[in-house]
Parts: C-alpha cells; structure tokens; sequence
C-alpha cells in the first residue's frame, strides 16, 4: 500500500469519527429536551400550586337539615398543615395545599343544621373514596364520607382530609342564627337582605361606629388626594317605600329588585351602610376613588356588599359605591377571601315570591 492510499484512508477514518462524534452529541441533545420536558409536565400540585389536570370535586351544598353521621370523629394527624398561598396577591386566590391535595377555599363557614361539602381536588389517579376526613372536635361540626361538613353548634375547630402520609387542614367556623325583636342576626352580624327583613318599628339611624370608621376613610383617602364622601346614607323603612315604589314606576318590578331592596329588607336600615359619592355612577369603579375604596376599605371596617361577579349570591347587581360596616376583623376576611356577606354567613338571599316562582317554573 503506498503512502498515498494510507494517506486517504486515514482521512476516511477522520471523517468517520467525526461523523459518529455528531451523531452522538445529536442523541444526548434530544435525550436532554425530553427529560426537562418530562420534569415541566409533573403536575404543579406536587409543588402547591393549582393545576388544570386536577379533578375537582363538586363545591359544596347547604341545606336546613342535615343527617349526622355516626362517626365521632377525631383528633387530626401529627404533622398536619395548612398552607394559605396567594396567588398574584389578589384576593380571592387563596389557597390551602399539602402535596397531593388541593382545595380553593381555605375557610369553610357554616350554620348550625346546615351541611357544606369541601371543594376538594386531586393530583391524578387519586379517587374520592381514598381519602379519610376527620375533625378535631366531634361537638362542633360531623365530617361525611366525601367532605360533607355539617355544624353542630357554635364554635371552631379543624377538618382534615388526608392521604396515606398526607394531610390537608381546613378550619371551620360554624355560625348561628338568632331572631332579636325582629331582627336576625348570623353570630353578632345584623343581617337585612332579600331572605332577612327588619321590622318597620327599627329606626337607629347610621351608628356612630358607622359614622367614624366612615370619616376616617374620607381623611385618609383625601391625605391621597381622593375625594370620597357620602352620598346616601341612612334610609327609614317609610323612605324607603318611596325609593323602591319610585323605581318600580319608573323601570320594572323585575328591574327594581335587582338594584333596590323592597321596603323592610335593605341594608340601609341597619344603619351600617352608605353609598359613596354619587349612586349608581357605573364609572366610580374605575375611577381612582373607586380602586381605593375596593382596595383599603376592609381596613376601616368596610366591605363592598354587593362585589362584582357575585349578583347570583347577594341578589343585587354590582354596586362600587355600597359599603357595609362590618368591623375590622371581619371585612379583612370577607376581602381576603373574596367573599360576599352571603358566603361568609352562610344564607341566602331571595325574597320568597322569588323562590316560590322558581319552584313553578321547573
């Protein structure tokens, strides 16, 4: 063989290797991407996030009575948790987490007699029945198969669900409902809506409390340059009758309902309540006053009471303006949450023509 030739064959052999060295760099390359794809697709709940493969079971019920279930229940797990995650820091993105469980609602209220089920999801191939509910004080609430809590009688206590070594704690706090010389109250809440009306007879007109949680917010929203003041405040039953008869003439029964409350069940008659600047600007909403006021006013002892989104619960269309004197601990909980009044209380609101329509159209 000469010179020449072993000269070419070595350069053949180069070529070779250096073609089997590409080949090989090409094969780790795609062996990389699939692996790191693989790790992007594991499920976020395993890192306690919210994920779109979760199956979510049903949202809960409420009903007047409920069967107790013979279960005592007990005491929850050693090294339970609970793990609130907001997310983007808005309210109404809580969350309670523990590995492979997830539920939206951190909090559960209810009634005495009255049942709710825990929105519960999963991390795929869990089913229901393989999850073990449990409470820490059998006097307070009745935990069912499947997450349905029932109260017993006031107080508060932990529900658990858990899974093998895993445990998701859920506080509840169980309400009651008294009638006081005509008014209802939901623990220490006076509560006037479609379904809870006020006698004719009660006239406290807006209470001092209302009054100076009131004026602080306007000082502190106009140190920011904000004009904020009261633009309705207190309304009697007998001018109320004229400002839901004037609407009815004006508009529609139908319509009427879904801004104004009948005589005897609004909220201004509590004397909690006002509307701010002027009534029904549809545009105070986004206005800077407007993002205030949604923004701060649980730290005065306000909520928004008729939010937007929730016109199914409170029965009234969103009104920016409207705010409730609830006191500071509870509207920091009802925004937190994202709750209305309805939820956080556990009732309804519905006037009974209303219902007794519904039940003759199905």
């Amino acid at each position: 063989m000469t010179s020449n030739e072993i000269r070419k064959r070595a350069a053949r052999r180069r070529r070779y290797f250096v073609l089997l060295l590409l080949v090989i760099i090409a094969l780790i390359f795609a062996v990389t991407k699939i692996v790191s794809r693989a790790k992007e697709s594991v499920p976020a709940m395993h890192q306690g996030e919210p994920n779109d493969s979760l199956v979510v079971i049903d949202d809960s019920r409420s009903t007047e009575t409920a069967e107790a279930s013979t279960d005592p229940g007990v005491t929850a797990a050693e090294g339970e948790t609970y793990t609130p995650i907001t997310e983007t820091g808005e309210p109404g993105k809580q969350v309670s987490s523990h590995g492979s469980l997830y539920t939206v609602k951190p909090h559960i209220y209810v009634r005495i007699n009255h049942q709710k089920k825990i929105p519960l999801s999963l991390a795929g191939g869990i089913t229901p029945d393989e999850i073990r509910w449990t409470t820490n004080n059998a006097n307070i609430v009745d935990v069912e198969a499947g997450g349905y809590v029932t109260g017993l009688e006031k107080g508060e206590c932990t529900v658990t669900a858990s899974y093998k070594g895993e445990v998701l704690s859920i506080p509840v706090t169980v309400r009651e409902l008294n009638v006081i010389d005509g008014c209802t109250f939901v623990d220490d809440i006076l509560v006037a809506n479609k379904s809870y009306s006020l006698p004719q007879s009660y006239d406290p007109g807006l209470l001092p409390v209302t009054e100076q949680a009131f004026e602080k917010l306007c000082d502190d929203a106009a140190a920011e340059g904000l004009d904020i003041h009261q633009g309705s405040g207190y309304r009697s039953y007998d001018f109320q009758v004229k400002v839901y008869n004037s609407m009815v003439s004006g508009y529609s029964k139908e319509y009427a309902d879904t801004w104004s409350a009948r005589p005897g069940y609004s909220e201004h008659q509590t004397g909690y309540t006002i509307d701010c600047n002027d009534i029904q600007n549809e545009g105070f909403a986004d206005s800077p006053a407007g993002e205030w006021l949604a923004e701060h006013c649980h730290e005065y002892g306000f909520i928004i009471r008729y939010p937007e989104g929730k016109e199914d619960i409170t029965g009234y269309n969103y009104e920016s303006w409207h705010i409730r004197y609830v006191g500071i601990e509870h509207a920091t909980a009802i925004y937190e949450q994202d709750l209305t009044l309805e939820e956080y209380l556990d009732i309804d609101s519905k006037y009974a023509d209303d219902e007794t329509d519904s039940e003759n159209e199905e």
